[in-house]
């Protein structure tokens, strides 16, 4: 039973990443087409773009997929096979934290700090600097899911479904 209470405590985690993820990117939308221009004639801007694109979409993705499978778990978890139930939940932490680990490395750098570190206090800027606090959410909602998938894998072992 405490592996569905895990499971929903997921989805509840998950929902709330989603609409972080989702403010971030829509609010990063806002500079596309300005920052598809300068990567016309920069390979650094070009790679800026390709980057912040992939890093954004790896963690929405991530998230969605956290909160499909805390919702097959949570409802049908024991109707499913001996593979799923055992080998979700470490496949789930595994990947939630690859994911974290890459939009990280980009949007935080090396030396581990804050992303809204990177706000810019600029006149226009409000949307990006927002963009960065949500991105800074989903962040710490993916170190939350991997957690918690970390934890569910230990006790499908300890408890089953």
């Amino acid at each position: 039973m405490l592996l569905k209470w895990i499971h929903f405590a997921q989805i509840i985690i998950a929902a709330y990443g989603a609409l972080q993820a989702q403010v971030a990117i829509s609010r990063l939308l806002e500079y596309e087409d300005a920052t598809k221009k300068l990567a016309k004639i920069s390979s650094e801007a070009e790679r800026q773009l390709y980057k912040t694109r992939t890093t954004q979409a790896s963690g929405a993705i991530a998230i969605l997929v956290s909160f499909a499978a805390s919702v097959l778990l949570a409802t049908r978890g024991a109707s499913y096979g001996f593979l799923v139930r055992y080998f979700a939940s470490p496949v789930m932490a595994l990947a939630v934290y690859a994911a974290r680990a890459y939009i990280q490395d980009f949007w935080a750098g090396k030396d581990g700090k804050k992303v809204t570190a990177n706000k810019i206090a600029l006149p226009k800027m409000a949307s990006y600097n927002e963009a960065l606090e949500k991105t800074q959410k989903a962040l710490q909602v993916l170190g939350w899911l991997a957690i918690s998938w970390a934890a569910s894998s230990a006790l499908a072992v300890i408890e089953g479904y």
